[in-house]
């Protein structure tokens, strides 16, 4: 009774994320793209649960769309990534990914197509579900084996290398969005590596299971469960990850062509919007921006972006990010943060501040957009949570002071 509900479960829970999609107003390229994915993924499974089955005539139909899906899934993965971190719009000159899945899966088909019957029988009773009676193999049965062996090849390779030029496409990004924003809230994609890593034990599990035999689970149907409901979370927490990612490289260039479309506008007007009293006679670029940070605590807004600095300072943001790479050694989000957190750890050992404020409260004088992403900062500067370091830090510092 179980069996072809655990057969059909990772297909369920694509038609599941596809449908949330679709009705997601808040669809972006990214999320379009990753519903065409979920889409391929579906008819993969399809053809997988007609295998488990005993669909013979399906199957004999789906084998094919089972090796161009398979073998189209991680790149397609790869360049969902790109649009991610990389590439605004769709750039079609990344089609040839497709190109390995495509030539394999016509090559199948096209055997497939040349097969009588009796060699059809021969290839998905002896070599499919393993059973023995059909050999020797005609030639055309022979030939689908060879097509057996480079799909596990051209697999293996498609899933080495999306993986980790994915993550250097993922950590580069990473650094160009820490150069801009103060308050990373969404826009990282770090989360986005952990579902890479799923998708990563989903392939290693179908690796496991293809050199057991896909026969195996036939005879053994209760072990069913096991590698398709692996499949099935994998599948489920990638889907969840780029659901919940709403910002994407679409949203930083916008941003990023909004601050230069502002400094062109602003050169041509009057510039005493922007002047700060005591920077006058600071002459370097460090000094006066240390000095906004320290004297004037710009730091306290949540959304300071490295854009709004520059326009402060009336230079370019380049020249800004110059200063904080090279002579602060830091990137610009980690710059404001520990001004932050050193704000925040004055008010938590505060006696007058520190029992009439909630740590929310703190967080958002700190200049932190959410009690979350305080407490995640706090904690990777100081290696302790808010909470903990008033209780213990403040109060040694009490005694001792």
């Amino acid at each position: 009774m179980l069996y072809p509900i655990f057969t059909i479960l990772p297909a369920a829970v694509c038609v599941f994320w596809i449908f949330l999609l679709l009705v997601d107003k808040q669809k972006n390229r990214s999320k379009k793209f990753f519903i065409l994915l979920l889409i391929f993924i579906l008819v993969n499974f399809i053809a997988h649960a007609a295998f488990f089955n005993h669909k013979y005539e399906l199957y004999t139909v789906l084998d094919s769309i089972w090796v161009f899906t398979s073998l189209l899934i991680f790149p397609l993965y790869y360049y969902y990534i790109r649009i991610l971190t990389t590439d605004p719009a769709i750039q079609y000159k990344w089609s040839w990914l497709a190109l390995p899945s495509f030539l394999l899966a016509i090559y199948s088909a096209v055997i497939y197509l040349l097969m009588t019957p009796a060699e059809m029988e021969s290839f998905i009773q002896g070599i499919m579900y393993q059973k023995s009676g059909y050999e020797p193999y005609p030639r055309l049965v022979r030939l689908q084996i060879l097509r057996e062996h480079l799909f596990k090849v051209l697999f293996s390779v498609q899933v080495i290398l999306s993986v980790y030029f994915g993550f250097r496409l993922i950590d580069k990004y990473n650094k160009k969005v820490k150069t801009f924003y103060s308050n990373l809230g969404g826009k990282d994609l770090t989360p986005m590596k952990w579902a890479v890593a799923a998708l990563l034990l989903a392939s290693m599990v179908s690796v496991l299971a293809n050199s057991i035999g896909k026969s195996y689970f036939i005879t053994h149907p209760q072990l069913l469960f096991i590698p398709f409901t692996i499949y099935s979370v994998c599948i489920f927490f990638s889907a969840y990850v780029s659901y919940m990612q709403r910002f994407t490289i679409e949203h930083f260039t916008k941003n990023v062509n909004e601050y230069e479309l502002s400094r062109v506008f602003t050169v041509k007007k009057p510039v005493a919007h922007y002047y700060i009293p005591g920077m006058d006679n600071l002459k370097s670029l460090r000094d006066r921006l240390i000095y906004l940070l320290e004297k004037i605590e710009i730091f306290k807004n949540p959304e300071l972006k490295i854009s709004d600095v520059s326009l402060l300072l009336k230079t370019n943001r380049t020249y800004v990010s110059k200063v904080v790479n090279e002579e602060l050694n830091t990137n610009f989000c980690d710059l404001v943060n520990s001004y932050r957190v050193n704000y925040a750890e004055e008010l938590l050992c505060s006696p007058e501040q520190a029992n009439s404020l909630s740590i929310a409260e703190i967080a958002e004088m700190s200049g932190f957009s959410s009690e979350s992403s305080f407490y995640r900062v706090f904690k990777n500067k100081k290696g302790i949570s808010p909470g903990i370091y008033k209780q213990h830090r403040c109060n040694v510092l009490a005694v001792n002071g």
